[in-house]
């Protein structure tokens, strides 16, 4: 979309209300406050902050603004800003003064006062000469801190970032990883970690002075993440103990930082990144005590969950698997038994090798240590099916599917059916449907079975317990149960009319009109319209609607 063309792109309505804000001045602010990234506060119902970023000079790239419009266009604010945005653009290019010629004919004293002026407003200005001056050679760590900084703090109102504001707050850390994106890994393979560790807990800081429900901020902390992961993995020189060293000492405050944060899992996604040099070299002790070393630190002492704890644990275990030191990888699970991931791996190792006498121990074991968590009793469960099925207990088997065909789950009750013998199958699935009908938990593959074994006599029965079912099961039951089909329609269009007190509640009944129609025919949606205007007379918003669904 382009700055000259918004009329091709915006409906013809809104692109005259967006010209009306911007002809009545409603503009205000309007600033480039990075290169192509404009920010103005537009006057209305309240005061609307827009954002516009361009590419080029007049491509818009993307807009954003806090009023409640939701469309793929844009909105009249915004429109009212790219007019704006125009217009300045047009003045600034049409203008006659020669600025070089005035600039050399003022003093130093007027320079400094235009220049002072200039960095107020345009603080885009500030960072490019912020950057030019503190370092010559590129973007170094204290102005990268700088400029994410600087962005913050101008989106920040009263020291908090509104949700509509997170993306001007980032902007800073944008320009920092637009910077890290232009550097070439062969030689800077360093600075790319450590500006994006800059990006990443810059962030996190600003994370606990923001509303980040459009997880603009701790999206732009992953994308921070990605990198150091991606640059890790492409490490361009051959790795040895220093270089693993220099970089495990570079990571371990940022780790603790990020510990000591605890508000999104930073610590343990830079662990698991440079545990990709693990397979690059014979690194395993110097892992496994760089670990130990931080799960032993004051910050990880004070987490308040035990859960980063078993990542990290989890991590260790791993090393240790890479290595193939089987009897240390069961020295370790025994002492760290009460994790259940460290259970889980440890029952997955078993599975692969074959050990199901010893995989339905552990999950048994399991089951009881965390006999609270129905979750995880639900993955013991499974596993230990995955035994059954390896040591071919059919018994086993069908008790475990048995549990899980009344937990609502399709799959194991299709293995359920393919391991009950057909004469014994009819006695099996009449015991689970009196269990499942009292289960709202497995209610849909409850009326399936009823609708694939054509029991339409229950799924009646069902249906007028829940009226409001007869909308999706009417199709299985309409050829042989017509009028009891009709009367259940009935009492439930009725149950939505007799509470309805406003237009929007009588629009959503008479919809169901037209699904009953669908089903009984147009005859009898007739008869049932006629008797809904003799019940209330005097609903007229009610007849209104009524009447629109009659002349369809």
């Amino acid at each position: 979309m382009n700055l000259r063309n918004l009329k091709t792109y915006v409906p013809a309505v809104i692109y005259k209300r967006g010209l009306d804000y911007f002809e009545r001045d409603f503009v205000e602010e309007l600033m480039e406050n990075a290169p192509n990234r404009w920010h103005a506060v537009v006057e209305g119902t309240w005061d609307y902050d827009i954002t516009v970023k361009l590419t080029g000079e007049e491509t818009i790239v993307s807009t954003s603004c806090n009023c409640p419009f939701e469309s793929d266009s844009l909105c009249k604010h915004e429109v009212a800003v790219c007019l704006a945005i125009c217009e300045a653009k047009k003045e600034k290019s049409s203008a006659s003064v020669d600025v070089r010629a005035q600039l050399k004919a003022l003093k130093k004293a007027e320079l400094l006062e235009i220049f002072e002026e200039l960095l107020k407003k345009q603080p885009a200005v500030d960072l490019y000469l912020t950057e030019k001056f503190s370092n010559a050679s590129g973007l170094d760590e204290q102005t990268a801190r700088r400029i994410i900084q600087n962005s913050a703090n101008r989106a920040s109102r009263r020291g908090f970032i509104e949700w509509d504001r997170a993306n001007q707050a980032i902007e800073g850390a944008e320009e920092v990883q637009e910077y890290v994106d232009s550097l070439q890994i062969e030689q800077d393979a360093e600075k790319m970690i450590c500006l994006s560790l800059i990006v990443i807990e810059e962030c996190s800081e600003m994370m606990q002075m923001a509303d980040d429900s459009g997880a603009d901020i701790s999206s732009t902390i992953n994308e921070s993440l990605a990198k150091i992961d991606k640059t890790l993995a492409e490490w361009p020189e051959q790795l040895d103990e220093s270089t693993v060293d220099h970089m495990l000492e570079l990571l371990y405050p940022h780790i603790l930082f990020h510990l000591k944060q605890d508000i999104i899992d930073v610590a343990g996604d830079l662990l698991q990144s440079v545990l990709l040099w693990n397979e690059k070299g014979d690194f395993a002790d110097k892992f496994y005590n760089f670990i130990e070393k931080v799960i032993g630190s004051r910050e990880m002492q004070n987490q308040s969950y035990s859960y980063t704890e078993e990542q990290f644990r989890m991590c260790q275990l791993v090393i240790l698997q890479q290595a193939g030191d089987q009897q240390a990888i069961e020295s370790f699970c025994m002492k760290h038994h009460r994790y259940s991931g460290i259970r889980k791996a440890q029952i997955l190792q078993a599975l692969d090798a074959g050990e199901f006498e010893k995989v339905i121990r552990l999950c048994a074991e399991s089951e009881q240590l965390d006999v609270k968590s129905a979750g995880l009793i639900q993955d013991w469960k499974k596993l230990r099916f995955r035994a059954y099925e390896g040591m071919g207990n059919k018994a086993g088997m069908i008790d475990l599917s048995y549990q899980f065909a009344l937990d609502g789950e399709q799959e194991y009750y299709d293995k359920l059916r393919s391991l009950v013998a057909v004469e014994d199958w009819p006695k099996k699935m009449e015991a689970m449907l009196a269990e499942m009908k009292m289960r709202p938990r497995c209610r849909p593959l409850y009326l399936g079975i009823l609708i694939d074994e054509k029991r339409f006599a229950e799924l009646l029965d069902y249906c007028e317990k829940d009226v409001a079912a007869i909308e999706h099961l009417h199709p299985h039951l309409v050829a042989d149960y017509p009028y009891e089909v009709n009367e259940i329609y009935t009492s439930y269009i009725y149950r939505l009319v007799e509470p309805a007190s406003n237009r929007k509640a009588y629009w959503s009944a008479c919809q169901k009109i037209n699904g009953f129609q669908q089903a009984l025919g147009a005859d009898a949606a007739k008869r049932l319209i006629e008797e809904l205007k003799f019940m209330y007379p005097k609903r007229k918003a009610f007849l209104d609607e009524l009447g629109k669904v009659e002349g369809k």
